[in-house]
């Protein structure tokens, strides 16, 4: 039937894709209800580092990371928000994430998905610094990470009233 740590790869894998789905239908869910709704928008750049803990979920073989993101958020009138962010990485060459939470464009509490590394987990936004923790599968899927922590910095490109 499989080692003990195969049925856990299986099942951390089942469980991120699950989740993924789950966000996607919280994201289709906000657009839908917001869709006639007033929005805020707010484009920005960030500047990510972090770490993370490579072939399972504890604190045995941690490494660094860093990445220049690009994205915009959306705050619909509600007090939903929606998040994409797409940017260079270190060390996955790229990445990216889709968020959607609760609160405005300066404070904020997402649910975050990455397609690439695959993980998922709380954001946390307050003015210009954001931080995440995700959780990984330990494979391939994620860039061999069990999780990752991350702190950004974020610059305001522009920000468009009721759009």
């Amino acid at each position: 039937m499989g080692s003990p740590g195969f049925r856990l790869v299986c099942l951390s894998t089942q469980y991120l894709c699950g989740m993924t789905r789950i966000l996607s239908l919280m994201l289709c869910g906000i657009v839908f209800t917001s869709a006639n709704a007033q929005r805020e928008t707010q484009n920005f750049t960030e500047l990510n580092i972090g770490l993370a803990a490579i072939d399972d979920h504890s604190f045995d073989t941690v490494v660094p990371g860093i990445s220049l993101l690009f994205g915009r958020t959306i705050q619909f009138s509600n007090n939903n928000v929606a998040e994409v962010q797409i940017g260079a990485a270190a060390p996955t060459l790229i990445t990216g994430k889709l968020a959607a939470g609760i609160g405005t464009l300066e404070k904020n509490v997402m649910l975050a998905v990455r397609p690439w590394p695959l993980t998922i987990g709380p954001q946390i936004k307050r003015n210009q610094f954001t931080w995440s923790f995700e959780f990984g599968t330990a494979t391939e899927a994620s860039f061999d990470a069990g999780w990752i922590v991350t702190a950004a910095y974020r610059w305001d490109l522009t920000r468009k009233e009721k759009e």
